[in-house]
């Protein structure tokens, strides 16, 4: 009995060996580091947060099979880049480490754009919101949380809610509307309809902002 149970054991770990050896059927398009990838995966294509690496190695998010969002990039001569990408390219806030220099500033479609100061937020545009407020609340996280206010208290009367954004994924938790998973920068609409404190009229809510600064944030609207 001590036998047969120690010859399955022994197949059980070839076994989970062998399909461990796998090569992953998740892609990277991105040729310099497509050899082998671990992470997360849609579609058969590298999506979320992972690590590839080939010639070149990267570690960090990916939309599409590239490297989209936060990450690190590391050439095969040492050199790096740590900061933002979009589509494959550098994109965004990030800092270039060289063997006998650092460049810091922003980056577009693989350029250096120069030492710029960006804002973190932008509101593009608003309706029907009197008063809102943005807080960084941990520099680590990719995510918004969301939270709707009338004369203090949290908005019961919303009536037609839709929030859209350009990446992301969207749930709820208590008070809050919240989009996880964020590739920064992000773009995000609110749209609803509501009653005044009164209940004698409604009126129609939107708020469009940008946030370009990884982390977690809070955003409040009031009206």
């Amino acid at each position: 009995m001590y036998h047969v149970k120690g010859v399955l054991l022994l197949i059980a770990i070839i076994s989970g060996t062998y399909v461990h050896a796998q090569p992953s059927t998740c892609k990277v398009l991105m040729e310099s580091i497509s050899a082998t990838y671990s992470g997360k995966c849609r579609k058969g294509l590298a999506h979320g947060m992972g690590i590839a690496q080939g010639i070149d190695h990267y570690r960090g998010q990916f939309n599409k099979g590239l490297p989209n969002g936060q990450g690190i990039y590391t050439w095969s001569d040492g050199s790096y880049y740590d900061g933002q990408w979009k589509a494959g390219m550098k994109e965004g806030k990030g800092k270039m480490i060289f063997a006998d220099s650092v460049v810091t500033g922003f980056w577009k479609n693989d350029q250096f754009v120069g030492e710029m100061v960006d804002a973190p937020y932008k509101v593009i545009y608003s309706l029907s919101v009197p008063r809102y407020s943005f807080s960084k609340s941990s520099p680590a996280g990719y995510l918004i949380r969301l939270r709707i206010m009338q004369g203090g208290s949290d908005n019961a009367t919303i009536e037609d809610f839709s929030l859209a954004y350009t990446s992301g994924d969207e749930y709820r938790n208590g008070p809050y509307f919240c989009v996880q998973n964020i590739t920064f920068p992000v773009d995000v609409k609110v749209k609803y309809r509501a009653w005044n404190q009164l209940r004698t009229s409604q009126f129609n809510v939107i708020f469009e902002f940008t946030i370009s600064e990884p982390g977690t944030w809070d955003v409040t609207i009031s009206n």
